[in-house]
């Protein structure tokens, strides 16, 4: 594709927002009509394009699932001429022109900074796209969540019961969603570094892209392990997987570059809020310094040492963030972008193509709305709930066990907890449709956790400062002074292993439902231990013979508690995710399985990578 159709650049006209405006907003109504016809809702995983031309015009850019473009049969990771079409199509910039189609073509994109806005605005879309991904990839398959959906195996029920495979559509979703950012965020910084705009907003919009592309590539080495190492603008068509630890150089290289000094502002205003900022890039490099001492292969002592320093470092250099007074406030739509919130996934009504925000999180924890019927996601069993102190304000933070139901004026009473965060009390009779509140990736807690789990591995004992970092996140859940001493501190005298359990449990307790668990589970290397033993209970309604509820003498619905050991199939290969069978058709040779899996070969996995694992 050499030029820009014009018909696209006239509807774009369509949808510029108001000046001083660079967000991504979609509101034209006709805009959003318009792609009615081309786009439908597909479950929970992302969008159906069902049109028959924009296939048959789709076609000529990208070659079917399982098959390959003519004369090449190496895996093409995204089509960069495609997403630079998608940008175009989808964001939004301030003052665009109508460009004839033999002005606008790839090499002359972007013209302007608002053109390089926009570019950047493309490069964030993926990451909402893929919070509905997150709630399948990294909460079923670990010790506090269960599907309660009775859908086919495929799905993400699946994935619960470590019943999926290669072909499963929501992994096959997750890693398509995540090297399209990849490609996004590989043409914005190579259009936008050759831009002929200002200096500090090319370096501003360059770091955001950079930030984004290694949070993308976080996700996938953690998920998949070795991955292709795509920083080609124009698309890598010759790939393999890279190793690990070359994966986490270019995440650390690209997160170096976001944070250097005047890159990226320490924050926003108006509606900027929610941009990468200058805190954001040293909170996820702290993350993944943590990380990346803990999973590496090489398992070096001296350079795991050096990378626990630099997560500490890292998460030293994150400020302007404070914990919120109500820890509730975090997931609160008339508070976004608080005072503790460094980096979300931003879900607005008016933003997604399928007019409901976007966020799936909001809808699979309260599916069924005032019910005792089973919602989509929900807690393993009722032992997690009770894991919580009564006076810590994250238990009914984390779970719904009575919430206040307007259409009876009182409150309705869920034999089963729900999990609360993603429920919105604001608008509770619509949360189930409207899922827009923004999906938490950073907020302050997790710097003070990272820094006092990173302080503790490093010395091999906890330190002053990881005794106060840990203590600040306790004395916020019980409502106490952060920087006073409290009764919920935690003890002095901890040896590294009682301090790490602490740390451990702590991160359960705040984190419920914010697609950390898995992730934390298999850094710790604690994962088939943890999940094995878990009993799942659900509740079961007792229906009549037409399928309604059966009521008792109060009008409550009639239900029994079932139990099943549904998590028992865990096993090591379950450290990663398959690499979908679908890439595999067009790569074989550059993507070969993950050791466990069907198809996997012990020649290059090894006989058991996991060996020690627990």
């Amino acid at each position: 594709m050499k030029k820009i159709k014009y018909i696209f650049i006239r509807l774009l006209g369509l949808i510029i927002p108001p000046a001083g405006n660079s967000k991504f907003r979609i509101q034209n109504s006709k805009f959003l009509a318009g792609l009615s016809a081309l786009i439908s809702p597909a479950g929970n995983s992302g969008f159906n394009i069902q049109n028959p031309k924009f296939i048959a015009g789709l076609s000529s850019l990208i070659p079917p699932t399982g098959s390959s473009p003519a004369g090449n049969s190496k895996f093409k990771i995204q089509n960069s001429k495609l997403i630079l079409l998608s940008v175009l199509f989808f964001v939004s910039c301030n003052d665009l022109a109508l460009i004839p189609e033999s002005v606008l073509t790839e090499d002359t994109f972007p013209l302007t900074e608002n053109d390089a806005i926009a570019a950047v605005n493309g490069v964030y879309i993926p990451n909402s796209d893929f919070s509905s991904n997150s709630s399948y990839l990294a909460e079923l398959p670990a010790d506090a969540t269960q599907c309660g959906e009775n859908v086919t195996s495929g799905s993400g029920a699946s994935i619960g019961t470590f019943e999926h495979d290669p072909q499963n559509g929501n992994v096959a979703s997750g890693w398509s969603t995540l090297f399209t950012g990849v490609t996004a965020a590989n043409l914005a910084i190579d259009r936008v570094s050759r831009a002929d705009i200002g200096d500090t907003v090319k370096a501003r919009l360059v770091g955001e892209a950079k930030f984004l592309r290694a949070l993308y590539y976080f996700y996938l080495v953690q998920l998949f392990g070795e991955v292709p190492l795509a920083l080609n603008a124009e698309g890598d068509t010759d790939v393999t997987r890279a190793p690990i630890d070359d994966v986490y150089t270019q995440i650390v290289q690209d997160l170096t570059d976001a944070s250097a000094s005047g890159v990226l502002p320490e924050s926003y205003g108006g509606g900027d809020k929610g941009r990468v900022t200058n805190g954001a890039a040293w909170a996820l490099l702290a993350k993944v310094y943590l990380v990346w001492a803990q999973t590496s292969p090489a398992g070096n002592a001296a350079a795991t040492a050096d990378r626990l320093t630099k997560s500490v470092a890292a998460a030293g250099r994150v400020g302007g963030y404070e914990l919120e007074t109500e820890f509730l406030d975090n997931w609160n739509t008339g508070k976004r972008d608080g005072k503790e919130s460094i980096f979300s996934a931003h879900h607005i009504v008016s933003q997604s193509s399928q007019g409901d925000g976007g966020n799936h999180l909001a809808h699979c924890s309260f599916a069924t709305s005032f019910s005792q019927a089973t919602p989509h996601l929900i807690l393993s069993n009722t032992s997690f709930y009770d894991r919580f102190d009564e006076r810590d304000q994250r238990k009914r933070g984390s779970y719904a066990k009575s919430l206040y139901n307007p259409d009876t004026n009182g409150y309705f009473e869920f034999r089963f907890p729900r999990f609360r965060k993603y429920i919105d009390t604001i608008n509770i009779l619509t949360t189930n449709l409207t899922r827009s509140i923004d999906r938490t990736i950073l907020r302050y807690a997790d710097v003070l956790l990272i820094k006092a789990e990173a302080l503790n591995e490093l010395n091999q004992g906890p330190t002053a400062e990881a005794y106060e970092a840990i203590n600040q996140v306790r004395r916020r859940a019980f409502r106490h002074p952060l920087n006073a001493v409290s009764v919920d501190d935690i003890p002095a005298g901890l040896s590294y292993e009682a301090f790490r359990d602490t740390v451990r449990s702590e991160r359960f307790l705040e984190f419920v439902y914010e697609q950390q668990r898995w992730f934390d589970l298999v850094r710790w290397r604690i994962l088939v231990k943890t999940v094995k033993p878990v009993i799942n209970q659900k509740v079961v309604l007792t229906l009549d013979e037409d399928g309604k509820p059966v009521l008792d003498a109060d009008g409550n619905e009639t239900f029994t508690i079932s139990e099943t050991k549904d998590k028992a199939a865990v096993s090591l290969k379950h450290y990663r995710f398959p690499i979908p069978q679908s890439q595999r058709n067009i790569n074989p040779d550059g993507l070969w399985q993950n050791w466990g899996w069907d198809g996997a070969d012990e020649a290059k996995t090894g006989a058991n990578p996991y060996a020690g694992f627990e």
